[in-house]
């Protein structure tokens, strides 16, 4: 359910990527806007309908750390849940944070990629794949072999970034004026950077379109927003944090100097003018959830 976790390594040897800070910003950015889960697993249940069977196996696709998939296990309380990621270390999280919530008894792990690894799941009453889909590089096949893990009465549940994410106020009085602005089309050429280098990569459409051109039916689709303005909670402000040095490392070669040398300071936690010293940090983030089942 996060920005980059899971497939994040993408395009990297797995030697270079730091694996315990993507773990750390993963789960952090998982707890801070796990209402999206709450919200999209109300949702499912109400879309279900009251004559429906119990939700009996879930599979979270991309699990990260399992942020998601705790409060789905803790949401449908009948439900065992199947983590599945690539990462081993996002897997060992998971793994601790279900001992940790206390329902290890209803989730396992399994790693494996998709769509390739996907033969070890039995059929499933509900998917959910959050901020996953996207690192996938045919991502209309990977739906296609993703809904055909749905029970008849299944419910498939996609979670996608809707608007780039924003941490500074739009009156931010250092450089030039727009630099969140420029930060987010940054951000979209990174994106599109990261998409073309994937293997098999065949360009994006809209989300519901896909899902659609997949064989599945959408039952809903909307955008939801979730933000936290100041002063923020300490979660959410480390997590703005944490998305401005984020920012700074993955999309620097997108900014020209001056927006780069804003980015220093705002990331320097001993300057006066970086963000730490700050009080208008604002959290704004959005995700598109559609919701589809088999036709």
């Amino acid at each position: 359910m996060t920005t980059d976790h899971v497939h994040g390594a993408h395009g990297r040897h797995a030697g270079d990527v730091d694996w315990a800070a993507m773990v750390e910003h993963a789960e952090l950015e998982g707890e801070v806007l796990v209402d999206f889960v709450t919200g999209a697993a109300s949702s499912i249940a109400s879309l279900r309908g009251p004559g429906a069977p119990p939700v009996r196996r879930i599979a979270d696709i991309g699990c990260g750390p399992g942020v998601g998939t705790c409060e789905l296990a803790r949401r449908f309380a009948d439900a065992h849940v199947v983590a599945v990621d690539a990462s081993s270390a996002m897997l060992e999280r998971a793994t601790q944070r279900a001992i940790s919530h206390g329902v290890d008894a209803r989730v396992s792990a399994l790693q494996a990629e998709v769509p390739q690894g996907l033969d070890d799941i039995a059929p499933v009453d509900v998917i959910w794949a959050s901020m996953s889909l996207h690192h996938i590089g045919d991502e209309i096949a990977a739906l296609r072999a993703l809904g055909a893990l749905l029970e008849p009465h299944g419910l498939f549940a996609v979670a996608e970034l809707a608007e780039p994410m924003r941490v500074l106020p739009d009156d931010l009085d250092l450089g030039r004026p727009g630099l969140s602005e420029r930060l987010a089309r940054a951000g979209a050429s990174w994106f599109m950077e990261m998409r073309n280098g994937l293997p098999g990569a065949v360009p994006s459409q809209e989300l519901a379109a896909m899902i659609e051109a997949a064989g599945l039916e959408v039952v809903d689709s909307r955008v939801v927003r979730l933000r936290f303005d100041p002063p923020l909670p300490d979660r959410a402000r480390r997590l703005a944090l944490a998305s401005l040095h984020r920012a700074r490392t993955q999309c620097a070669q997108f900014l020209d100097e001056d927006d780069r040398d804003a980015l220093r300071v705002l990331v320097d936690e001993t300057d006066p003018n970086g963000a730490v010293q700050r009080r208008s940090l604002c959290v704004a983030a959005s995700r598109q959830i559609v919701i589809a089942r088999p036709r």
